[in-house]
């Protein structure tokens, strides 16, 4: 009887072992692995690239030509102008558009979206800043704000209480503004940490788009028109420096748009659709051109599109490196995987 439970035991042992070994190997063996930096590049009308391994850098355009740092640099004016303003390198014109230092950092912009951001858990009350305080620095409100199956309501934050004029206010804002009861989607930036507010992104429950916010005290409601066939699902508010864009939603089909500023036109990205659940999306644009990053488990694809029209100029991906050793496992027909690769 010892004897079989010692035999158990070894056996047991090797199992483990069998099933951690390819974890250790894996950890020992991996090699470090960065993500190249990709921008197009308006100027060479190209993706440049730089890569770091080992803590070594290059630089270069994807088409494999190299390029010294400074190189680098003068191909990307938009996103290095001061570095290139310190060396005296600035150009006074792009693409035969006068340029400066302000222009070029005031429309830099730079967004990301993760899976998690959109999917995960959130809880529905929102604060609603001040858009036109006069104020250089913004300020928290004293109170939240929740949209019910029949109207918006504003709680206190120091005794939970209903403010009921501003509620009040708001809700016939709403409702004049022809808003379906209850929302779908709520979106906004409540934080003090940026240059303005822009409110908030809501979806009725007719898929209609409005946005939302309070200047001077006072509700403030824009119905967006939408393109006939397109439901909004994922809404985000941008409020980038040069105030070009009120925000980006998702539809339906994963298709991203941008609603343009001042006339709250929408206008599609002409990107392929992005599937949220499993892909993140980072966006850096300038004054000419967004490149626009979309990362899965497999590959990374890079889209060039021009930021006045969104229309797709060019394409470079690159697959992602599977290091990943699953170990021994059970599948659901019963076979054992022993996970190398």
């Amino acid at each position: 009887m010892v004897k079989a439970a010692k035999i158990f035991l070894w056996f047991l042992v090797a199992v483990v072992c069998l099933w951690q070994l390819p974890y250790i190997w894996n950890f020992l063996s991996a090699k470090q692995q960065t993500t190249p930096f990709v921008l197009y590049s308006s100027i060479a009308k190209d993706f440049t690239i730089r890569r770091s391994v080992d803590n070594n850098s290059s630089w270069g355009i994807v088409n494999g030509e190299k390029l010294s740092r400074k190189e680098y640099d003068s191909l990307l004016p938009e996103y290095f102008a001061k570095q290139l303003a310190s060396e005296n390198r600035l150009p006074d014109t792009i693409l035969s558009k006068p340029v400066s230092l302000k222009f070029l950092t005031d429309e830099n912009i730079s967004f990301r979206v993760k899976p998690e951001a959109i999917f995960g858990p959130t809880i529905p009350l929102y604060q609603m800043l001040e858009s036109a305080s006069g104020r250089v620095d913004l300020e928290m409100p004293p109170d939240v704000f929740r949209i019910t199956d029949s109207k918006i309501e504003f709680i206190n934050k120091d005794n939970n209480k209903i403010n009921e004029d501003k509620s009040a206010d708001f809700t016939e804002a709403l409702k004049n503004a022809n808003f379906a009861f209850p929302a779908t989607e709520v979106s906004g930036n409540p934080s003090v940490k940026k240059k303005y507010d822009n409110g908030y992104l809501i979806v009725d429950s007719k898929d209609r788009l409005f946005n939302l916010k309070m200047v001077k005290d006072k509700p403030y409601i824009k119905r967006i028109a939408i393109p006939l066939g397109i439901t909004p699902k994922h809404c985000l508010v941008t409020e980038f420096s040069g105030k070009h864009s009120l925000g980006l939603f998702f539809d339906s089909k994963n298709e991203l748009y941008n609603i343009m500023l001042p006339d709250y036109k929408v206008v599609k990205i002409e990107i392929p659709p992005v599937n949220l659940i499993e892909e993140e999306i980072t966006v850096m644009g300038n004054a000419f051109t967004w490149t626009i990053r979309v990362k899965n488990d497999e590959k990374i694809t890079w889209y060039a599109v021009d930021s006045q029209n969104f229309k797709l100029i060019k394409t470079y991906s690159e697959n992602i490196e599977d290091n990943y050793v699953k170990g021994l496992s059970f599948e659901k027909n019963g076979w054992i995987d022993l996970g190398w690769r």
